[in-house]
Parts: C-alpha cells; sequence; structure tokens
C-alpha cells in the first residue's frame, strides 16, 4: 500500500513540474505600456544632389507584451492634423529597434504621407506595436512632430506600341510626379485597333499587358486601345491596373468658329512631342483652351504662358492660325500664316 501511495505522489509532483515548464513556455499577455520613439533630427530640407546620404534614425524600445508573444512594429508617418487616418506605413524587421533612412528613401516616405513638394510643412510619425492577436488593441508611442520640406521624385513608365511603331525608345511616358507608383499620360491613337504595352523602361524587359483592358500582368498579352482618338492613361502599378479614358484639348472663345459654345475646336495631341495642335480660322475676339468641352481643366495667360484658369488670350487680327498647347512646360503659341 506504501508502494502505491508513493508511485501515486511521484505521478503527481511530475505533473505539477511538467505543469510548470509549461507555464514558464506559455505565451502571456501583459499591459504594456507605449514604448519611446526617438529621432536623430526633426527639421529636414532634403535636396536631390544628397538622396545617398543619411537623412535620419528612428530608435525605440518596443512595449513588452507579455513573455513569448511576437511583436509587429510599424512606423507610421502622417500630415499634422489628419490624426493618422491615411498614414503612410513603414514595416519593421521583427526583433529590430531602429532603422536608417537615405534621403531618397525618407523624401519618398514624406511624400507618400502627403507632404507638399518644395514647401515646409509638418509631418508626424509614431510607433504601432500590434501581436499576432486581433482581440490585443495596438500600442502607438508618442507622436514625434518633424518639420519637413521634401523634393520632387519623379519616375516613369513607358507605353510602346502600334501608335509609334512598337519602339521602347521613342515611347510615350507616363509620369508618376510622386513615385508613388501611379503613372499618368496621354496618347493619341490615329486608327481603330491599335495595341500596346507598358514597361519600366526604354526596353521590352517585364512589359505588363493585359487580357481584358483593364488588369495588368507581365504574362497579358497586348493592351488594347479602346478606339480612335486622343486617352488619358493611369497606370497603378501597386494595384495591377490599367484605365484609359478619352481626353482632348479644344480652343473655345469669341474668336473661334463656335463662340463660347460646345463644341470646342478639337486639338489633337502630337505623340511625339507631347504638344497639343490646331490649326483654325480666328476672328477678333478671346479664347481659352480647355480640356473635354468643360471648364474643370482651362489656361488662359498672355505672352504664350498658359495660366491654369487664367484671363482670357486676346486675338487682335482675323486669319488662319497654327496654335500649339504644351501642358507639360505651361506654354501656348499662336501663329499667323
Amino acid at each position: 500500500m506504501k508502494n502505491i501511495f508513493k508511485i501515486v505522489f511521484a505521478a503527481i509532483v511530475g505533473f505539477l513540474l511538467i505543469s510548470c515548464e509549461k507555464d514558464e513556455d506559455r505565451a502571456v499577455l501583459g499591459n504594456p505600456s507605449p514604448s519611446a520613439l526617438t529621432a536623430s533630427a526633426t527639421t529636414f530640407v532634403l535636396l536631390k544632389d544628397d538622396a545617398a546620404k543619411d537623412a535620419v534614425r528612428f530608435s525605440w524600445q518596443a512595449p513588452s507584451f507579455g513573455n513569448n508573444i511576437v511583436i509587429n512594429n510599424v512606423l507610421q508617418f502622417a500630415v499634422k492634423g489628419t490624426n493618422f487616418a491615411k498614414p503612410k506605413e513603414v514595416i519593421l524587421g521583427a526583433g529590430t529597434t531602429s532603422v536608417s533612412f537615405k534621403v531618397q528613401d525618407f523624401n519618398g516616405i514624406l511624400l507618400g504621407a502627403g507632404a507638399p513638394i518644395g514647401s515646409q510643412s509638418q509631418v508626424e510619425v509614431r510607433l504601432k506595436s500590434t501581436t499576432e492577436s486581433s482581440a490585443v488593441a495596438p500600442v502607438y508611442s508618442s507622436v514625434i512632430p518633424l518639420t519637413v520640406t521634401p523634393y520632387a521624385l519623379i519616375s516613369y513608365v513607358y507605353a510602346p506600341g502600334a501608335y509609334q511603331g512598337w519602339n521602347p525608345a521613342t515611347a510615350t511616358a507616363l509620369v508618376s510626379e510622386n513615385s508613388n507608383g501611379i503613372y499618368t499620360g496621354y496618347i493619341n491613337f490615329p486608327t481603330d485597333g491599335l495595341e500596346f504595352k507598358i514597361t519600366p523602361n526604354r526596353s521590352w524587359d517585364g512589359a505588363y499587358g493585359s487580357d481584358n483592358g483593364t488588369t495588368l500582368s507581365t504574362s497579358a498579352g497586348n493592351i488594347k486601345a479602346p478606339g480612335v482618338g486622343s486617352y488619358k492613361l493611369v497606370v497603378d502599378l501597386n494595384k495591377s491596373i490599367i484605365a484609359m479614358t478619352p481626353f482632348r484639348f479644344g480652343i473655345v472663345g469669341s474668336a473661334t468658329p463656335n463662340g463660347w459654345a460646345t463644341p470646342d475646336t478639337k486639338m489633337t495631341l502630337n505623340n511625339a512631342t507631347g504638344i497639343w495642335e490646331a490649326t483654325l480660322a480666328l476672328i477678333a475676339g478671346e479664347m481659352k483652351f480647355r480640356a473635354n468641352d468643360a471648364w474643370d481643366i482651362n489656361y488662359g495667360g498672355s505672352g504664350g504662358n498658359a495660366v491654369a484658369g487664367g484671363d482670357n488670350i486676346q486675338i487682335s487680327a482675323a486669319g488662319i492660325y497654327n496654335v500649339t498647347l504644351d501642358t507639360n512646360n505651361m506654354k501656348y503659341t499662336l501663329v499667323k500664316q
């Protein structure tokens, strides 16, 4: 009987020891306090010439959620006053306690957060810490205010196709003003049934096509143009999609054949130069350039300088005019034949 008691007692003790070991290994959630985030600098005037230089270093001590709890940290950047409604997020490596950014990378983050190009603004940064459990609320560090002046970070993709002889070297460029993965450009398709592709560089490497006219893929066929005429193309490489909508500039005003009424005198986009062109009869009076027979986008001005929403352009003498509008350089020309 005594032997049986000893055996049972030993079994109970062993079970308790094993249970203790399991408790030590078990993930236990605690009540974390906010982490402490610091920055090596808080005022930045960023320059493109310094792109490869060090810009800033952020350091932190992540909050402790308890034993064996995996913590995911993210830096969030947002324009001051937005309350981090749509922050630009930078995912941090597991177990890291600091991160450094070069000028070019930090500039891209600030633009992604919505900081205006070339002017001083306030951007806020904080550390967001989460666990794998959705039942545990995120923990945020205190907010660090930054005074920043980012520079324009322009990038391009290209659209070689039948409209220009399938030559990537001379294809129309689509522009992303802040390198956020969204590119915009304009193409004139002179005939029906034309096709093209989107390329990251002026070569065929990594070319994107589309089998449905919307979704982009490097394994898809050529993209089919919607029809004849000029179109605005928006390529979003973040979502791998393309959108094509009719777009053209026209000339309107008392000096034009149709006066201030629609339709405007159509202009034609020169794919090689990116300049809108028209030849038309004008009389003494006034005129403006506008897009799609509407006033949402319109240009006026004087002395050949195109100004968004500017004053009416004066025409002093009647005649046949060659007219151009260069929206890339904000210039226009009026040459009487």
